[in-house]
């Protein structure tokens, strides 16, 4: 919905709020898991959207506890000007490599070059966690909709193993949140 020119509009409630932001995400992980986990390759679509999501709301958790805000850049100008926000203010997208940037500004111990002790399928070496976030960015483009999938090849369980070394890799950064 665009809003008039001069318009203020009010920030979600939820929009700073991390730990639900984390709860979210912790439980769209879990529910990812029990799908990779079945051995039904039918179900490794949506296991690996759902992580995907699960990753994106984790990422974004952590960030908004660090000042950032759930919120169209868009919309920031037109956002309650008590709140001074601006563009960079925002976190918003679904890319995952991106929003891993973001963090690994804010907080110099998010190491994106960290190995992961996975092993992925058509993946030579140790995946870090930068191509961990490459590897499960494109299964929201290209999973959700029935069509020609260009940039995922050879889903399998050995995702969930990657899924869950990404998501160990997010939880010290999840102790900081409110409960």
């Amino acid at each position: 919905m665009a809003t008039a020119k001069g318009t203020t509009i009010a920030v979600d409630k939820y929009a700073r709020d991390a730990g639900l932001w984390r709860d979210n995400g912790y439980h769209h992980f879990r529910a990812s898991l029990v799908l990779f986990r079945t051995g039904d390759p039918f179900l490794w679509f949506s296991a690996a959207v759902l992580g995907h999501l699960a990753l994106e709301m984790s990422l974004k958790a952590v960030l908004i506890h660090y000042g950032m805000i759930a919120c169209d850049p868009g919309k920031a100008p037109n956002l309650d000007n008590a709140l001074g926000l601006t563009k960079d203010d925002c976190v918003w997208g679904h890319n995952l490599v991106k929003l891993a940037q973001k963090l690994a500004e804010k907080r110099k111990d998010f190491d994106l070059n960290t190995p992961l002790a996975c092993f992925i399928v058509g993946e030579t070496g140790l995946v870090t966690v930068r191509r961990g976030y490459e590897i499960f960015d494109p299964f929201f483009s290209e999973l959700r909709y029935p069509h020609r999938a260009e940039k995922v090849d050879g889903l399998g369980e050995c995702h969930g193993d990657l899924l869950t070394q990404l998501y160990v890799n997010l939880e010290p950064f999840f102790c900081e949140l409110a409960p």
